[in-house]
């Protein structure tokens, strides 16, 4: 891991744990010292000082004699998405306020668009587009489920392009020069099917808070639309609205 001072080298070893507890379930057992150590490049000590955090934020839990254990995570740790003025991305949102994003793709491929998929980017309905799942982990706590469209006549690289780390806005403005201006959004209740169930580790059924969003560029064209889905422990969001022009006085 390349590091050179104490601190960096203990925030690199501290992101590469999240992530990598982020793919893994609670009970999984982590490597060892010496294993991880030698893996990463770097110090017991380094190494047992990121650890000591993480069992303190609740998300490892050591046993005596056994190892180092992913533990689940604590009740009522909310991270809200906002919704205000600036039109950004989870990721984004949450590496902005300090959190640690980690991504898992459970999906990605072309497939034939819908008629509402079609409408929504505006493309002819059947045409080819990038249907992209994935959850999103933060601080290695399971948060979202979210299946995002994008066209792919527009952005062919979105169907192999790594987003296992990093924004996918922040991939579409640097390879493509997209700049975000507008995001309609719809919220609503909805019942996990089996496969997002599975995914989120809840009962099928569950009562879901789902959020809807078609982000447009500056141009005023769609660029993708999405699905996230977040359980009951972490269905939270944060609206902002501000008066476009002065308040009129009342009479």
């Amino acid at each position: 891991m390349d590091s050179s001072t104490g601190t960096s080298k203990y925030r690199a070893v501290r992101d590469h744990l999240v992530e990598r507890i982020g793919t893994m379930r609670v009970g999984d057992r982590l490597p060892s010292e010496k294993e991880l150590c030698e893996e990463l490049g770097v110090s017991r000590i380094t190494l047992r000082h990121a650890v000591d955090g993480l069992v303190q934020d609740g998300r490892l839990a050591r046993e005596h004699g056994r190892g180092t254990f992913v533990s689940a995570p604590k009740p009522g740790i909310h991270y809200p998405e906002r919704f205000a003025d600036i039109v950004t991305g989870f990721h984004r949102q949450q590496t902005s306020a300090g959190h640690t994003v980690a991504t898992r793709v459970l999906r990605q491929e072309l497939v034939a668009a819908d008629n509402e998929i079609a409408r929504l980017l505006d493309v002819p309905s059947g045409a080819r587009v990038v249907e992209l799942v994935r959850l999103r982990f933060v601080n290695g706590q399971l948060h979202q489920h979210v299946v995002t469209y994008l066209p792919h006549d527009r952005f062919p690289e979105c169907a192999s392009a790594d987003f296992t780390t990093g924004s996918l806005f922040d991939y579409l403005h640097e390879r493509y020069g997209v700049v975000l201006s507008r995001n309609d959004m719809r919220v609503g209740v909805e019942e996990a099917t089996a496969d997002v169930a599975l995914n989120l580790e809840v009962a099928p059924s569950l009562r879901l808070l789902a959020v809807a969003s078609t982000v447009y560029d500056q141009d005023g064209h769609p660029v993708a639309h999405g699905v996230a889905r977040h359980t009951p422990l972490n269905s939270e969001i944060e609206l902002s609205l501000r008066v476009a022009g002065p308040t009129p006085q009342e009479a």
